[in-house]
């Protein structure tokens, strides 16, 4: 904890160096306005695109205060067939996250682009569920059902530095790419076996302790971001 404490501040002073240059000497003065744009990171590798949303509130021609949202969610389905039989079973995979981040800008304007940096704080919660019929995961069992639940969390921080170019004044495309450190929680984790009979059902139920981790890692490489100006 107190390393994760101490990278924290560390990215502090950094963004403080960063917000302090970048906001030096804008060109263009412009009224308070507010933008919306949408994020999207392509995948060349797969079909995963991690869409964004992204509101900038302006307070002058050098600051902005920025909230993003962001929403992943992944589905794995299996089927697993009895050895010799007609038996269907299926296991159902489902990882869920909703993250949010809100920070700072600081920003220098040329003619017809932005160039940006910043800090913002990032926190989310979502699930790692995954649910069994008729098999334990490997093999088919045409009496056995379960479960897994388990909520996840995460905090931290991030820096970030993007730059974008003015098509019209009220539309602009741009990228972004940032360092972030983050802290990963995943909560007590419920496993649940449940046996099905011709007389009765019986079930079992297992806790397992919460575990966490920590990450330094680079974010927003390949973003992609599509923006429009509203007065």
């Amino acid at each position: 904890m107190k390393k994760f404490l101490l990278s924290i501040t560390n990215l502090i002073l950094i963004s403080s160096l960063l917000t302090t240059v970048s906001g030096q000497d804008t060109i263009n003065d412009k009224d308070n306005w507010l933008s919306f744009e949408g994020q999207v990171y392509p995948s060349f590798n797969g079909d995963n695109y991690r869409p964004q949303f992204k509101i900038r509130l302006n307070f002058n021609e050098k600051s902005a205060l920025r909230l993003n949202t962001n929403f992943q969610r992944k589905v794995d389905y299996k089927e697993i067939y009895e050895s010799g039989g007609q038996g269907v079973g299926s296991v159902d995979k489902i990882s869920s996250m909703y993250q949010f981040s809100i920070g700072y800008e600081a920003q220098k304007k040329l003619a017809n682009t932005l160039i940006y940096s910043g800090i913002e704080g990032v926190f989310g919660f979502g699930r790692n569920d995954e649910y069994g019929s008729r098999t334990d995961s490997v093999t088919y069992i045409s009496n056995l059902n379960y479960n897994y639940k388990q909520p996840v969390q995460s905090l931290g921080v991030r820096l970030f530095m993007g730059g974008e170019y003015y098509l019209k004044p009220n539309i602009y495309l741009g990228t972004e790419f940032g360092l972030m450190l983050i802290k990963t929680t995943y909560q007590n984790r419920t496993y649940e076996t449940i046996y099905d009979s011709s007389s009765s059902n019986s079930s079992v139920s297992v806790d397992t302790p919460k575990n966490s981790s920590s990450a330094l890692l680079f974010s927003g490489l390949g973003m992609l971001r599509v923006g429009f100006i509203f007065k």
